[in-house]
């Protein structure tokens, strides 16, 4: 569990520097490229009805698909008209939410920019002002669909993908210990089993089945936490389901600090099981 601990973390660290990262604003006559991470965007200059100044953002309504930290907007929202009542589709790069904006008004949604301050933002509209194209009316490509990209999803798609593919293929890596006194398995899910509160020690050939997963990791190749099996006994599993044999570990009642009654552990191989029971058995016996 510590893992997926850990990788949702760095998960979450990764989207939010994304998020953070500033954009990179192209201008050219022919229109408008930012270049960002999770919302790359192009804007053909036959596609923008007009550029302007506004003082501050319109209200927001709802964000869509985009983020917000701090005075960050970055995304797909949804804002109200700052001159009609109903609402419109915004693509915001915004550094500074309480600072001017740049509106690019396009045939079929709205873009706001701006930088941290009010005087990088007016040096930015006059270079837009000063080097796109504005066509006239009759010039504009009136089909063009609303200016947005779903890179954000696929980004952050990606993300689960690379992150978690070390857990969801993960080998069987519990190394296990055994002492005179008591048996230590370590990594995820560790515990420590003194052995003088081993009732039996099995080695069998095939495992009961399982009910429900109650705090664990399961794939394709392992299962690894507390279980509750189909006979309805809670059992602490460190399984590769690849080998078909295990050993089977019941502790007696009047142990105090485990709470399953059951251990299953395997190895890699048949041939690594074997010499793990004998470990085990030779301890206890």
């Amino acid at each position: 569990m510590t893992t997926i601990y850990i990788i949702t973390g760095v998960m979450v660290v990764l989207l939010i520097i994304a998020a953070v990262k500033r954009e990179r604003i192209l201008v050219f006559e022919d229109g408008i490229k930012i270049k960002d991470l999770l919302y790359p965007l192009s804007i053909p200059n036959d596609t923008i009805v007009s550029i302007s100044l506004v003082d501050s953002l319109p209200k927001l309504i709802r964000r869509t698909n985009g983020t917000g930290i701090g005075l960050i907007l970055k995304g797909y929202f949804t804002v109200k008209n700052s001159s009609q009542e109903h609402s419109e589709n915004a693509t915001l790069y915004i550094r500074n939410r309480n600072a001017s904006a740049i509106e690019i008004r396009a045939v079929n949604g709205v873009v706001y920019i701006n930088q941290k301050n009010d005087e990088l933002t007016q040096s930015l509209f006059n270079e837009m002002k000063n080097t796109v194209k504005i066509l006239e009316n009759n010039e504009l490509n009136l089909d063009a669909k609303r200016p947005r990209t779903y890179r954000s999803v696929i980004v952050i798609a990606v993300f689960f993908v690379v992150l978690l593919t070390p857990t969801l293929f993960m080998n069987y890596s519990n190394e296990v210990v055994v002492g005179n006194d008591v048996i230590e398995i370590k990594g995820e899910y560790a515990m420590t089993i003194p052995v003088s509160e081993i009732d039996t020690v099995l080695l069998i050939e095939e495992l009961p089945s399982i009910r429900t997963r109650a705090n664990g990791i399961s794939t394709r190749k392992v299962n690894i936490g507390k279980f509750k099996m189909s006979d309805g006994e809670k059992a602490n599993l460190y399984i590769n389901k690849n080998v078909d044999m295990f050993i089977e570990i019941k502790l007696n009642a009047h142990g105090s600090q485990h709470k399953a009654d059951l251990i299953f552990i395997n190895r890699k191989t048949v041939e690594e099981t074997k010499a793990l029971y004998e470990e085990i058995f030779n301890s206890k016996y």
